[in-house]
């Protein structure tokens, strides 16, 4: 890689040697993955598989499904700042009783 520069030297273009020589690499490295793998699975063993005792046993959780809650329903219909103000004074909201809110 270090010589790709010189390589417009030797009339050749220096982008299609460094596409040539990245694939070479790329071409090596998975070759090398190739060569670990296979090595790498002839020296597996297979063991026996052991059965365990069980040693501790399971009680449960500690979620009480008794109180169940539901979800919390709105009564009145919400007010928007821009509405008009629910008690009556013909303003927006905001500019009365939701200035204090």
């Amino acid at each position: 890689m270090d010589g790709i520069g010189l390589q417009a030297y030797g009339q050749r273009d220096p982008v299609v040697e460094y596409k040539m020589s990245g694939f070479d690499m790329f071409e090596a490295m998975t070759a090398n993955i190739q060569e670990e793998t296979v090595k790498t699975l002839l020296h597996v063993r297979v063991e026996q598989k052991v059965e365990r005792e069980q040693v501790a046993k399971v009680t449960g959780t500690n979620k009480d499904d008794s109180s169940v809650k539901a979800p919390v329903k709105r009564v009145e219909k919400k007010v928007y700042p821009n509405d008009p103000c629910p008690c009556g004074s013909g303003k927006k909201y905001k500019q009365c009783c939701g200035r204090n809110a």
